[in-house]
């Protein structure tokens, strides 16, 4: 039995996806290239490292593995399509993690940490077997709609959820936002004041440093400040809450948690967390790729991603994705190739080995106040509302997964949102205005819709019709239905009865058997009823289609406008 092409090609180039691509023939690398990635790779290390403990807490961990996560990032540099997207912990992802584990175990424990690195594991195998089988177009089945939708509301949910830290109170966690405002309204009574003064501090600084370029190392400033001030005022000794004791070595090799029951749990969310976390890495890269004038191979990304979590996973990280801010820090910065993350790995093992025990003074409340400062740009309600301008359905669906995070679960809100979205697009193609009827501008010998300009000419006896999707099994029935209030219109109009149909198929570029039997028994009634069908501008995939199909009703094809007038003329003149 012979083996299909698409898997034989997709066989033989597995070799060429899992190849470094730094390592690909054509390419140099000089003494100018690691001095401009050296610079990026520092100053993007010095972004990462406060940002990614601070966004290993949303994801319910220690913080000290949002730094053993960020250690293997540069893995999707050098397997990736893209040469500036810098990979590690991020927000969205982070808290898609959180929300997937709290109904299994409690965050910190020995089992949220082995969930974490199992669900890590899973989010790279599916990407990679997504880029390796050359399927990344399944990716782009996510509406943006959803994504920016979702993206807001998290950000909005991640504030609350850090909210506690900053008032150094510790309510329990939910994994509904609703339930988790309730628990901190009970407890405000018992906040600190220390805590909360801290917290504030760190907050206005970072906010105020927004209007900074940025390349500002904003956070580990606020880092730097904060552990400084904790050891020389030993302020948690007055409740205001510490990382406490960091192990100051890299992190050990350990297998991912494989078990059956626990990965038949997690496969749907981390298909869920791939989705939503790969259209934010694409969409960053691809902003990286327009200064940068890269090609962007999606299936070639999806490998790098893949190979980093799936690396991560064995040694206690969680789900990565490509970060926004750091990728427009490491342009900014001027990074040139994947040797930029390399150095910003290097850097964070130096940090993990040298400095770990500065982090022992480093409060909570500063960690908070970083992944608020992280969160506040992802809440984007303009665009939600520019979107909604341009398209009401695309708003429609943005907004209502916008308020449905806040009553449900996230991950339900992101799986409501696809099939809203779906169900209107559907929608929209059954019972969607694609039926017009056209006339001939005479001016400029084109088919137009606008038949109630002078210019347009329609003809007595002669419906134009032009069809402007694909038909097929849901809309083929619609179709004929508006096909025949469009003659009954044109009869009313021209007060003569219709004796050709003419159907501009240019704008169908498919037909299913479905459709093509509805057809079939259309054209047949149209010929009962004295009405000959004819045809311009179809598609030579349609017309096959129709000839393969024994006995369809004949009818007349014309290849441009002049045909068709001249043939018209000879039937009623």
């Amino acid at each position: 039995m012979r083996m299909p092409s698409y898997l034989r090609e997709t066989i033989a180039g597995i070799p060429s996806l899992l190849r470094p691509t730094f390592l690909r023939s054509g390419q140099t690398y000089m003494w100018s290239d690691l001095r401009a990635d050296s610079i990026a790779g520092f100053t993007v290390a010095m972004i990462q490292i406060p940002q990614s403990m601070a966004l290993a807490l949303i994801a319910g961990l220690p913080a000290v593995y949002g730094l053993y996560a960020s250690l293997f990032g540069f893995i999707a540099s050098l397997w990736g399509s893209s040469r500036q997207l810098s990979t590690g912990p991020v927000a969205i992802v982070s808290f898609l993690t959180l929300t997937s584990l709290i109904p299994l175990a409690s965050p910190g424990s020995p089992e949220y940490l082995g969930l974490a690195a199992t669900l890590a594991f899973l989010v790279g195998v599916i990407y990679l077997l997504i880029g390796i089988f050359r399927l990344g177009f399944i990716l782009q089945l996510v509406p943006h709609s959803v994504v920016f939708g979702f993206s807001s509301a998290a950000a909005v949910i991640i504030i609350i959820t850090q909210i506690p830290a900053l008032l150094g109170i510790t309510p329990a966690q939910h994994d509904l936002a609703f339930e988790t405002v309730s628990s901190i309204l009970r407890m405000l009574p018992s906040l600190s004041f220390p805590t909360l003064i801290v917290g504030t501090c760190a907050t206005v600084f970072l906010f105020f440093s927004r209007r900074l370029p940025d390349v500002f190392p904003a956070g580990l400033i606020v880092l730097c400040g904060a552990v400084l001030a904790s050891y020389v005022f030993s302020i948690g000794d007055h409740g205001v809450a510490l990382v406490g004791a960091v192990p100051q070595s890299l992190p050990s090799f350990a297998f991912p948690w494989f078990e059956a029951g626990t990965f038949v749990v997690l496969i749907p969310k981390a298909a869920l967390i791939a989705l939503v976390g790969f259209v934010g890495a694409h969409a960053s890269a691809k902003i990286a790729a327009h200064r940068t004038r890269e090609h962007l191979d999606t299936d070639q990304e999806l490998t790098g991603q893949g190979l980093a979590n799936i690396v991560t996973s064995f040694f206690r990280g969680f789900p990565l994705s490509g970060s926004f801010t750091r990728t427009a820090v490491n342009v900014a910065a001027g990074g040139r190739t994947a040797i930029s993350a390399v150095v910003t790995a290097l850097i964070t093992v130096f940090a993990l080995l040298y400095l770990a025990p500065l982090f022992t003074y480093l409060p909570h409340a500063v960690l908070a106040a970083i992944v608020i400062s992280s969160a506040i740009p992802l809440i984007d309600i303009a665009r939600l509302r520019a979107m909604y301008r341009v398209s009401a359905t695309d708003g429609f669906v943005a907004f209502l997964t916008f308020f449905i995070a806040f009553v449900l679960r996230p991950d339900d809100a992101i799986f409501i949102g696809i099939v809203v979205a779906l169900m209107l697009f559907i929608r929209q193609t059954v019972w969607g205005p694609h039926v017009t009827e056209i006339g001939v501008d005479r001016d400029l010998q084109i088919l137009r819709g606008d038949i109630e300009e002078p210019s347009v000419d329609t003809f007595p006896g002669v419906a134009i019709a032009r069809i402007g999707m694909a038909v097929y099994y849901a809309n083929a029935k619609h179709i004929v239905g508006e096909l025949d209030k469009l003659i009954a219109g044109h009869v009313i109009r021209e007060r003569a009865p219709v004796k050709t149909l003419v159907l501009d198929m240019a704008g169908v570029n498919l037909v299913d058997v479905t459709a093509i039997e509805v057809l079939e028994e259309y054209f047949t009634s149209l010929r009962e009823r004295g009405i000959a069908v004819c045809t311009i501008y179809m598609r030579r995939s349609v017309r096959g289609a129709l000839a393969r199909v024994v006995n369809f009703p004949s009818f007349k094809m014309f290849q441009n406008i002049a045909q068709m007038r001249h043939a018209l003329w000879l039937a009623h003149r």
